[in-house]
């Protein structure tokens, strides 16, 4: 009975004491650092014995604990209110110290800490400078929230300093700097896709796009991230004011792929002109030879308005040097998909066409052919990279009707 009447009063007392630790209010104190306070009191109230002296006692530990304030313990009913004076008045001046970044990434990071220190300034009013001594750590983790939320991807360092004092005010300085974390974009692996310019060209482009990327590299991928859009915009002009984009009248496409190894796939293709070079052999179409092909071709967009192209493929047999000529029109249905007519020589036979391929390496694309009196001609196809496709290919003109053709572009 006596173990069981100790329990319940140590189990009351526990309850009063929680009871009066949650009611703990404090006044006077910047909002930010209120939870800050209450957990270093609390943990000072739960230690001292219950009794006359314990407020008195909170108040003695408290002014020990929160340096550059005058406190004071004051009973509002059952419910103590720990009130803060600040001992001295200081005038912060907050200075953003941005990293050395090249351009335009340095533009960027201005525009993310436009208003951080205002905003950074607002925590720091009307707090004394001795009280660092205990804040520092809920100050850093109130800054961290704040770049977090503007910066992804940076941490932060604070370095406060006294300038000199004056009107009965301390001057003091907030120095705010920043380095990236981890992880980090370490390469940029760039492709071009263009189904109207050679892959010599697209090579060329390729090569330039590198250097004209690198100042991201080094950064944190979670900013970059952010900055996804300026970095395709920056891909864009870059490759815009390149002599073979702005010369073939070149439409440009970005897609960015952050990452520690950033991907960037760049569609350019031209509103006029179409050159491509290619190399042909073929795997299981009995009497299918190795062949080249030139094609070129003009679309009539600037002066008709339709995205209506001319084009000329000619195509050699590299075996028994028999030269063949498509001569053919297309139009853009939708999208990637176009179709269109063309005339075959020497047979002069006309087939009807049907393209489909998105514009971008390593996708699957689709064509077909179609002749009344000749039957069908068609390939599903996949662009590996820049110069090389796989098709599995079909022609009702050969015994073998069925086989592989493999295409490396020039």
């Amino acid at each position: 009975m006596a173990v069981g009447c100790c329990a319940a009063a140590i189990f009351f007392t526990f309850l009063s004491n929680n009871r009066v630790a949650e009611a703990l209010s404090v006044e006077g104190a910047p909002l930010w650092l209120e939870d800050h306070i209450k957990r270093g009191l609390l943990a000072v109230w739960n230690e001292i014995p219950p009794g006359h002296g314990r407020l008195d006692t909170l108040s003695l530990v408290a002014r020990r604990l929160f340096s550059g304030y005058e406190v004071s313990v004051e009973q509002t009913g059952r419910d103590p209110v720990v009130v803060f004076n600040a001992l001295s008045r200081t005038r912060w001046n907050v200075l953003i110290t941005p990293p050395e970044l090249r351009a335009p990434t340095d533009l960027w990071f201005g525009r993310d800490t436009i208003g951080m220190a205002d905003e950074i300034l607002i925590l720091l009013e009307n707090l004394p400078i001795d009280a660092l001594a205990w804040a520092d750590s809920a100050l850093k983790g109130q800054v961290e929230e704040i770049t977090e939320r503007r910066l992804p991807g940076w941490d932060v360092s604070l370095l406060a300093r006294i300038e000199s004092g004056f009107n009965g005010y301390e001057s003091s300085s907030l120095q705010v700097s920043f380095h990236p974390r981890q992880p980090l974009v370490l390469a940029i692996t760039p492709s071009i896709f263009s189904s109207t310019l050679p892959v010599m060209l697209q090579s060329d482009l390729k090569a330039r796009l590198i250097p004209g990327l690198s100042p991201i590299i080094g950064l944190p991928v979670e900013w970059v991230d952010k900055h996804r859009g300026e970095v395709e915009l920056l891909a864009q002009e870059f490759l815009e004011d390149r002599n073979t984009v702005s010369y073939t009248r070149s439409n440009v496409e970005i897609a960015f792929m952050p990452g520690q190894v950033s991907r960037i796939d760049a569609a350019v293709n031209s509103e006029r002109f179409t050159f491509q070079i290619w190399f042909a052999i073929y795997s299981g179409i009995r009497g299918r030879h190795p062949e080249a092909g030139i094609l070129t071709g003009l679309n009539t967009r600037q002066w008709t308005g339709f995205d209506l192209e001319f084009y000329n493929e000619a195509i050699i047999d590299i075996s028994e040097f028999e030269l063949t000529n498509r001569l053919g029109l297309r139009f853009n249905v939708i999208s990637n998909l176009h179709a269109g007519l063309e005339m075959e020589w020497p047979e002069q036979e006309v087939w009807y066409r049907a393209w489909w391929s998105p514009a971008r390496i390593r996708r699957p694309y689709v064509w077909w052919r179609y002749n009344p009196d000749l039957g069908h001609n068609f390939a599903l196809g996949y662009r590996i990279n820049e110069h090389l496709s796989l098709e599995l290919h079909y022609d009702e003109r050969y015994e073998n009707k069925i086989g592989l053709r493999g295409i490396l572009l020039l």
